[in-house]
């Protein structure tokens, strides 16, 4: 005999359940068969975006929508198909054993020695040396006050499927027999794919909701399957190609193997970890093509995507507007997600009920140098609206374009600090960072703040006040002398950084594009006239279209005319067209005599 703990029906899995009106753990098989009438707050802790993703690929597995029409009919059905459900999960069941002493599920059922004890399995445990003070275990345990105890299974499981996904990179122990350990060390281990990547879901009304919006409909690919369903691991560290959506979700970052616990109780006190399977070829360009449950932006350089970063690169604070960013990208810096696409077509279609409410959450590990400890794991979450509102292109414009002046405004801000005050531009963007605008976000991204004209117009001018205000709050704690702060207030506020909200008549168009919809960056000054021929180009930059002799004018702006033209003027080429952001470049990057000037001055 041994010990035995089934994830597909014993209980671990937290869930709300409706019908009893409780809080309870529930088994893998009851959480999809009985998905319609449980809610999971995935926005709680990191904790269950790895059991969404475990979720999220057994209902692919089982019996996940391949074509569009498939996948609405399976939202609009009362449940999901109970019947394949429980039959695959069925006959996957030993595979899905914590402790099944030949293929224990997610480990490797080949180790059998335990290198690392109780502690390790707490997620703070990857938080280094500050790690302790988020755990109150692992200080009595540091402290000498008394050992760290063992984990039930319930938790040990879903600690197991958190340190499969976020695991620290570097050195791990060797496992025994594998030719590549050197001393016993393994050495360049990396986090798995959901460490790498920013996560995005969409949440909805309850679990059934939540996972079907998870998976856009697709066929499984050839060769596809999760990692119950695949050949027991070697203990040896390999290197292999992913082989579709189930692998990545469920893909082998490390060898692991829970020591059972005695039949006395006493829970998993020690387990075994070594680096497992490494991902073969471009992480990132795999995840963008086999995980829908990401966000990506578009760098400066515009090549590839990179994860999108919903927060503040030094605070830590969510910028609010960060989802609406993906509902109506600009050509040429977009940021995607293939879950938000995915809710946004089926809102389309009018599968989803105009009124559903629909919430974007977020989850981008914080990692301290080279991946080697986590600084923070925070799951944010942001209202995107109603169903209706997705639906609708000119709202889904509307709240777009007021995520992208927010960062145009910050943008400015920041610009505009660094040029008066010389000072590292990472110390200007950790203070000229816009906080404490998550309530007037909300309040201006309801219906009547983006359906109708009067309702946009009031709500431009409640968004322009409240960026104007954080703004200012922003300045007055920068650190510059009395005179350089005036100026900086009156280059950024009066000079026309921060501007007038204007919507023009809206054209009949079915199309957001063709709507003047939002919060334009203004002109420092009004455009100058010129005479009959050829008419100035013009760049989208700055939130708005300017030509170089305006770009020249604005505060962002560190060049004079003559040097920003002369940057933009290719001899070899004469009619090249600059992308948006050579131009902002060339308009930004300081001349010698400015950086010389700016080093010179309030330090």
């Amino acid at each position: 005999m041994h010990p035995s703990f089934p994830l597909t029906i014993s209980p671990w899995i937290p869930v709300w359940d409706m019908d009893t009106d409780e809080f309870r753990d529930v088994g893998l098989t009851e959480a999809l068969v009985r998905a319609h009438r449980l809610r999971f707050d995935a926005s709680t802790w990191s904790d269950s975006i790895v059991l969404l993703r475990l979720m999220a690929a057994a209902l692919d597995s089982a019996c996940g929508p391949g074509t569009v029409p498939e996948w609405d009919a399976a939202w609009r059905a009362e449940t999901l198909d109970s019947e394949r459900i429980t039959a695959y999960l069925g006959h996957w069941g030993p595979r899905l054993d914590l402790f099944h002493p030949e293929h224990p599920a997610f480990q490797c059922g080949a180790l059998d020695t335990y290198n690392r004890g109780a502690h390790s399995l707490d997620p703070a445990s990857l938080g280094g040396a500050a790690g302790a003070w988020f755990s109150g275990k692992l200080r009595a345990a540091k402290d000498g006050q008394k050992p760290y105890p063992g984990w039930e299974p319930a938790e040990a499981a879903r600690k197991l499927l958190w340190l499969l996904s976020y695991d620290t990179a570097g050195i791990k122990g060797a496992a025994p027999g594998d030719p590549q350990g050197r001393r016993n060390r393994i050495y360049g281990a990396h986090p798995g794919p959901a460490g790498i990547v920013t996560h995005l879901h969409i949440e909805a009304h309850t679990l059934k909701d939540m996972l079907l919006l998870a998976l856009p409909p697709q066929p499984r690919a050839p060769g596809d399957a999760p990692v119950w369903e695949q050949a027991q691991p070697p203990t040896a560290v390999r290197t292999r190609a992913p082989r579709g959506r189930l692998d990545w979700l469920t893909w082998s970052t490390r060898r692991v193997r829970l020591c059972p616990p005695a039949e006395d109780g006493g829970g998993v006190d020690r387990f075994a970890l070594h680096d497992g399977d490494r991902i073969e070829g471009r992480k990132l360009d795999l995840a963008q093509a086999y995980d829908p449950m990401t966000a990506w932006s578009t760098p400066a350089s515009g090549k590839g995507l990179t994860p999108m970063r919903v927060t503040d690169e030094d605070l830590g604070a969510l910028k609010p507007w960060a989802a609406a960013l993906i509902l109506d990208p600009p050509a040429d810096r977009p940021q995607t997600s293939t879950a938000l696409r995915h809710a946004v077509a089926a809102a389309e279609r009018d599968v989803i009920s105009p009124d559903t409410l629909l919430r974007a959450v977020f989850a981008a590990i914080e990692w301290g140098t080279q991946r080697s400890v986590i600084n923070n794991d925070p799951v944010p979450a942001v209202e995107l609206g109603t169903a209706g509102q997705l639906a609708d292109p000119v709202q889904r414009g509307v709240m777009a374009t007021r995520a992208r002046y927010a960062e145009v405004v910050q943008g400015n801000l920041r610009r505009a600090a660094q040029e008066l005050s010389g000072r590292p531009a990472d110390l200007v963007r950790r203070r000229m960072t816009l906080t404490n605008l998550a309530l007037d976000w909300d309040e201006t991204t309801g219906e009547a703040e983006t359906r109708d004209e009067s309702g946009r117009e009031a709500a431009n001018r409640t968004w322009r006040s409240a960026l104007h205000t954080a703004a200012d709050r922003a300045i007055a704690n920068f650190p510059l002398d009395r005179n350089r702060r005036a100026k900086l207030r009156a280059t950024f506020m009066t000079a026309g950084a921060v501007a007038a909200a204007r919507e023009k008549p809206e054209a009949a168009s079915a199309s957001a594009a063709s709507h003047d919809r939002g919060m334009k960056a203004p002109r420092r000054t009004p455009p100058s006239s010129r005479g009959p021929g050829r008419p100035a180009a013009a760049y989208e930059v700055f939130g708005g279209r300017y030509s170089l002799s305006e770009i020249s004018k604005m505060p962002e702006c560190a060049v004079s005319y003559t040097t920003l033209r002369n940057r933009l003027t290719d001899p070899d080429n004469p009619d090249r067209q600059w992308t948006s952001e050579e131009v902002v470049e060339a308009a930004t990057r300081p001349g010698t005599r400015g950086r010389r000037r700016a080093a010179g001055g309030d330090q």
